[in-house]
């Protein structure tokens, strides 16, 4: 994994490329334990970890010492009992980058699974049962802000958004960025603006499909 664990989130409309942009952080990172949690069995997703429909079968799996998995959520079940599941297994895993698509799926602004809420608080650093320590980085993607849980907005280390619909949205962002929220509602498709923490000015581009841009750090480095 990276040297320090982050935190990333990834904001945006649809169709405003920030399920490209989430590929491309993974595909530069090149992490070698990964858990994506794919609410909507996203065709943009394919090739991102193996597909696994079986949450105890995605659980062995953490075992080994390197794995990229990718969990289908099964719409049939109790979403709330699976996100539970998934977030517990990635704790015990440790040393992982986990994926979470649709976050506004699972949380709300006010309410954050306890699971989740362990791993976006605690995860940065921790010991596990056997006394080692672990780490979990983190990347959440979803539509609207206003809709995820305030503590994982809050531990962000980075905030990567693309055009954002809603006012109230575009308000809670532009303050973290430092921009007028007008910026954002007015970001054209694959533009972005992007926010570290410790950094003064944020950043602006468009997503390039193929190549790398000269002097852009990934969000993620890649791993050693």
């Amino acid at each position: 994994m990276a040297s320090k664990a982050l935190t990333i989130a990834a904001f945006g409309a649809r169709g405003t490329g920030k399920t490209v942009w989430v590929r491309q952080q993974i595909d530069s990172a090149a992490p070698p334990r990964l858990m994506v949690w794919d609410f909507k069995h996203d065709p943009g997703l394919e090739g991102v970890g193996v597909p696994v429909r079986s949450l105890p079968a995605m659980i062995r799996a953490c075992k080994a010492g390197s794995f990229s998995l990718r969990y289908l959520v099964n719409h049939g079940a109790d979403i709330t009992g699976q996100f539970d599941l998934f977030c517990q297994a990635a704790w015990l895993a440790g040393n992982v980058l986990v994926f979470v698509d649709e976050l506004p799926e699972v949380t709300k602004a006010n309410r954050a699974p306890p699971a989740w809420r362990r791993i976006v608080n605690i995860g940065r650093e921790y010991r596990g049962s056997d006394g080692r320590l672990r780490h979990i980085s983190i990347i959440g993607a979803g539509q609207r802000p206003a809709e995820c849980d305030k503590s994982f907005i809050s531990n962000c280390d980075v905030i990567h958004t693309g055009r954002l619909s809603h006012a109230g949205d575009a308000r809670q962002i532009a303050e973290f960025m430092g921009c007028d929220y007008t910026e954002l509602m007015r970001l054209e498709d694959l533009q972005w603006i992007e926010r570290r923490a410790g950094v003064v000015d944020a950043q602006r581009g468009k997503i390039i499909f193929s190549g790398k841009k000269r002097g852009r750090k990934p969000a993620l480095e890649k791993a050693a």
